[in-house]
C-alpha cells in the first residue's frame, strides 16, 4: 500500500482537491504493483510552511512505499507528480519538494 502525504501552504477549492486526488491516483500506477485502489492519500492544506527562511507558497510530498520500486520508475513518478501538483496549485517546480 503506498501512502502519499501532501502538505500545502495554500488552500485548494473542492475541484482542485479532487483533481489532486485523481492525478495522484493515476500517477501512482507508474510504480509497478501500485494503483489507486490501494493508495492512501493525506492532504493537509493551509499549513504554516517556511521556505528559504520565509513563509510563502510551497508544497511537500512524502511518499511511503511498502515494497521497493525501480529507481527509474520512482523518478518518472516524481516528475509526473510534481508537474501535476504545479499545474493544479500554480506553484513553480522549485517550490515543491518530494521525498520517497
Amino acid at each position: 500500500m503506498p501512502y502519499v502525504h501532501v502538505s500545502l501552504s495554500s488552500k485548494l477549492d473542492a475541484a482542485q482537491s479532487d483533481d489532486l486526488k485523481t492525478m495522484l491516483g493515476q500517477t501512482i500506477e507508474i510504480l509497478p504493483g501500485k494503483s489507486e485502489s490501494v493508495l492512501m492519500l493525506r492532504l493537509d492544506q493551509d499549513c504554516a510552511m517556511y521556505f528559504r527562511g520565509q513563509g510563502g507558497n510551497c508544497a511537500h510530498i512524502a511518499v511511503h512505499l511498502f515494497r521497493a520500486s525501480p529507481e527509474d520508475k520512482k523518478q518518472e513518478f516524481a516528475s509526473e507528480a510534481v508537474a501535476g501538483i504545479c499545474r493544479i496549485t500554480g506553484l513553480d517546480k522549485d517550490q515543491v519538494f518530494m521525498s520517497i
